[in-house]
């Protein structure tokens, strides 16, 4: 008679333990959820500036821009309060954050001058003069 987990002629590979993987979700569903932390300034800039409208009240609105993404996931994470406005500064330092990230793409570069001609038109770029540019 033969104990299996003491046979040390059973091979490792014939195991039947499965190995728990956690839960992977879309990777779109954090981005879809953290939408509900969009102001309606932040939709309108993210409307100006890419075209499309993510609506008030749907967090679960399908796929969202790379853009929309980026502001959605600050204002949940606490980077953007609440009250807190999207400024020129803003939008330039998410960019220069995605410019360094070791992927080598940054997703939100083809959104970066309408979000920023958006503000200069509204009068809502913060207001300071950028002597870096």
């Amino acid at each position: 008679m033969s104990i299996p987990g003491l046979n040390p002629y059973r091979s490792a590979a014939t195991s039947h333990v499965t190995a728990a993987r956690p839960v992977t979700r879309d990777r779109n569903q954090n981005a879809r959820e953290d939408a509900a932390s969009l102001t309606d300034r932040d939709r309108e800039l993210i409307y100006q500036a890419t075209g499309q409208r993510i609506r008030t009240g749907e967090a679960n609105a399908g796929w969202i821009n790379s853009l929309a993404a980026a502001i959605a996931a600050d204002r949940a994470a606490g980077r953007l309060g609440p009250a807190q406005e999207i400024t020129a500064m803003y939008l330039k330092d998410l960019f220069r954050r995605y410019d360094q990230s070791p992927t080598g793409r940054n997703p939100i570069a083809g959104y970066l001058e309408p979000a920023l001609r958006h503000l200069e038109q509204t009068g809502a770029g913060g207001g300071r003069l950028d002597v870096t540019a």
